[in-house]
């Protein structure tokens, strides 16, 4: 073998070394850092470190709700109770028109917790000016317009009311003579002075003629049917304060006892 073989054998033998060395180097960073970096160490296994962690926990924090007045069904002033919101629905059933309006207090016995603003009785039929109400008393009068005067009407004039007359609603005020508040100071009593009819007739509540037995006829079945509906019924013929309209009011009484006069 020639010195050029020679030289040619050492050198190819040298990078031969040299390769071994690296792979040699490589493996043992590899598992240094295999031991070191995962924990393998005294064969107890280690959690892999927070910074390469494939699942890591969520905590989810739960912010506290706040505290509306009115919102939901919860308690809170302005809240409104089942009964409320189902007299509500009544309402509507019956094809009432009226706007929810902001709770009244003008003293510690005047005002209504949930008042309603009413400008129909019925499906065309007006309530002017529109009343405010609390909405059982609201309930009341359009069944009453609708089961009883309504009928009367068509019956006698072969027609329907148009327009009912409304003389008073909610009112801040006591009983006339009497120390004794009245049912308007809580939204619980309507006043009614007259009624228009479909054919442009005008009815008035106050007591009518001998001969207008057709008007006289409707009123008397209008307030007798308004007793089956009210605990108070009021009217021409009661007392002079109540000589030109009808009263009907749902005061509470012991033992349910009804006054229609």
């Amino acid at each position: 073998m020639g010195t050029t073989g020679i030289s040619s054998s050492v050198a190819t033998g040298a990078r031969i070394a040299v390769r071994l060395a690296a792979v040699t180097a490589g493996g043992l960073a590899l598992a240094a850092c295999s031991f070191l970096d995962w924990g393998f160490m005294d064969g107890a296994a280690k959690a892999p470190p927070a910074s390469i962690d494939p699942s890591p926990t969520r905590t989810i924090f739960s912010l506290p709700r706040p505290s509306i007045p009115g919102l939901g069904l919860g308690g809170g002033p302005g809240v409104m109770s089942a009964a409320e919101r189902q007299c509500r629905a009544a309402l509507k059933r019956r094809g009432v028109q009226f706007v929810d309006i902001a709770p009244i207090r003008d003293s510690a016995a005047c005002g209504i917790d949930h008042p309603v603003k009413v400008s129909t009785l019925a499906r065309g039929v007006a309530l002017k000016p529109a009343a405010t109400l609390n909405c059982q008393a609201a309930l009341a009068a359009a069944e009453w317009l609708q089961e009883d005067a309504g009928p009367a009407a068509r019956k006698r004039y072969l027609t329907g009311i148009a327009e009912v007359r409304n003389m008073s609603s909610y009112s801040c005020r006591r009983i006339r003579g009497s120390g004794q508040w009245s049912e308007h100071s809580k939204g619980n009593a309507l006043d009614i002075g007259s009624f228009k009819l479909k054919n442009g007739h005008v009815i008035d509540v106050s007591r009518q003629g001998l001969f207008a037995m057709r008007a006289r006829g409707f009123l008397h079945a209008a307030r007798a049917g308004a007793c089956d509906e009210f605990s108070t019924v009021l009217g021409p013929g009661s007392d002079a304060d109540h000589a030109d309209h009808f009263h009907f009011d749902l005061r509470q009484r012991r033992s349910g006892y009804r006054h229609c006069d």
